[in-house]
């Protein structure tokens, strides 16, 4: 029950994140969403990585990454919502 309870709270605070992460669902697949999610969740960089109007969820990409530009740019530009996912 309180997962469930968290997982509303997330899609709540986060909605934009939660379409995104909707949408990569049905282009990756949940299965490989899901991982992403899991690892990143537990610390591994390079995974995913979702900011929203000053939330953030799972961990940031390593800076010798590609995606790590993208990353700082969002960072410094104060936008209101990015995501980051590996690919697969």
């Amino acid at each position: 029950m309180e997962h469930k309870r968290n997982r509303a709270s997330l899609r709540e605070s986060m909605p934009e994140t939660a379409i995104w992460v909707d949408l990569k669902r049905k282009d990756l697949g949940p299965d490989f969403v899901n991982g992403c999610i899991k690892e990143a969740m537990a610390g591994v960089p390079g995974r995913f990585y979702a900011m929203e109007n000053g939330h953030v969820l799972g961990t940031p990409f390593p800076a010798t990454h590609p995606i790590a530009q993208e990353q700082r740019f969002a960072l410094l530009t104060g936008c209101t919502f990015a995501g980051f996912i590996a690919t697969p």
